[in-house]
Parts: C-alpha cells; structure tokens; sequence
C-alpha cells in the first residue's frame, strides 16, 4: 500500500501535459491520479484523500480557485497547489487567500517540482501529527 503523503491528484485540462506530468510524478515514487476538470477531481475526492492536490487556474468547469475553496469545506487538510501557465500577482493572491499552499508555473521544472513537493508533504506530516497526537 502506499503511503497516504505520497499520493497526489492532479488536476489539468490539457490531457498531453497532464500526461507527462503525470509519468513524471509516477517515475519520482507517487501515486498519481489524473482529473481533467473540477467536477471529476470532486467525484474523486468522495472516497480518496490525498497528501497534495496540483490544480491547474483554469478548468472548463470551474477555476481552480473555486475549487480550491469548495474542498476546503470538505477536507482543509490536503495541500493544495496552485498550477498555471499564465501567472499573474492577482490570480496567484486570490489562490493563497482561498487556501492554496503554494503555486508552480507552466513550464514546470522538476527540481522546482520536486522541491515544492517535499515541502510540502513534509509541511503536511508536521500538521498531521499535530492535528493527530496520540494522547501519553
């Protein structure tokens, strides 16, 4: 089984990058679940949680930052990164605001990727524990 920090959901449109991006997530050591728009990333996470969420800004159905909010009413504790090709101070504000951890730019670069990642999985175990400590 894998670990629940190294399980992630990303969520993009665009089926070739989300693709290679996926393949690249895969070959790092986690388990990835592709969603190509909001309301499929929602269905998924019914019955699934993940350690971190990569959300493109824009989807067809929705923008990232509407969905970013929607799943912090059901689950706050899943890290959510915001993921765009066109970065603007406005969007990337209003992501962090909503509840974003952090934000990647198109074209992502896999030191960046990485980095990001075991930030923010590591940020996500600390608060886990804390959240969950057995009582002694």
């Amino acid at each position: 089984m894998v670990p629940v920090t190294d399980r992630i959901l990303l969520i993009d449109d665009d089926k070739n990058f989300s693709n290679i991006f996926s393949n690249v997530l895969t070959s790092e050591g986690y388990e990835t679940v592709v969603a190509h728009n909001g309301a499929e990333a929602l269905e998924i996470l019914e019955d699934n949680f993940f350690a971190i969420l990569i959300i493109d800004i824009r989807l067809p159905d929705m923008d990232g930052i509407e969905l970013i909010s929607r799943i912090n009413k059901t689950d706050p504790d899943m890290r959510k990164i915001i993921l765009t090709g066109n970065p603007s101070f406005d969007n990337i504000q209003q992501a962090l605001k909503k509840g974003a951890h952090d934000y990647l730019t198109k074209p992502v670069k896999l030191d960046e990727i990485k980095a990001t990642l075991r930030e923010q999985i590591n940020e996500l175990d600390a608060e886990l524990r804390q959240k969950y400590k057995s009582v002694a």
